[in-house]
């Protein structure tokens, strides 16, 4: 957990079943938003895949919509920035976190990573800043 209710850290428990391959996750979004103290709706999930390169992916905040990040395979680096200060999470399968809106997102360093994201709005509806100074002059503390 992180001290920034901007961002929350979360894990997720696979469960294992003696005699079965593989390790079931269960994603209730109700009982993670209940756990976490996040008021968050779900009106659009979709996955990046085929992630294995050090380039960046995000560059933006979203204006309008928070979002929960799920690393489902491998892992990749994400630098959060909430106007004043930044913080670096290394996510790995298993763990997820919760960005709030207008929080600067870069995600980096993809290692045969899977990466499945929970938005607050329909993803057409989002409103975005994508230039840094922009986004420092609005959100500055």
């Amino acid at each position: 957990m992180t001290d920034n209710p901007k961002y929350k850290l979360i894990d997720f428990k696979p469960i294992s079943t003696e005699g079965k391959p593989g390790a079931l996750t269960e994603i209730n979004m109700r009982k993670i938003c209940k756990d976490n103290d996040l008021l968050f709706d779900v009106y659009k999930c979709f996955y990046v895949n085929d992630l294995n390169s050090e380039q960046s992916r995000g560059n933006h905040s979203n204006t309008n919509a928070c979002e929960i990040l799920i690393c489902l395979q491998g892992s990749f680096e994400i630098k959060l920035h909430d106007g004043t200060d930044y913080k670096i999470f290394k996510l790995e399968a298993n763990q997820g976190l919760f960005i709030d809106k207008n929080v600067w997102i870069s995600y980096y360093n993809f290692i045969n990573c899977v990466v499945l994201a929970f938005v607050s709005i329909y993803v057409s509806d989002k409103e975005s800043c994508y230039d840094f100074d922009t986004f420092l002059s609005l959100y500055q503390k």
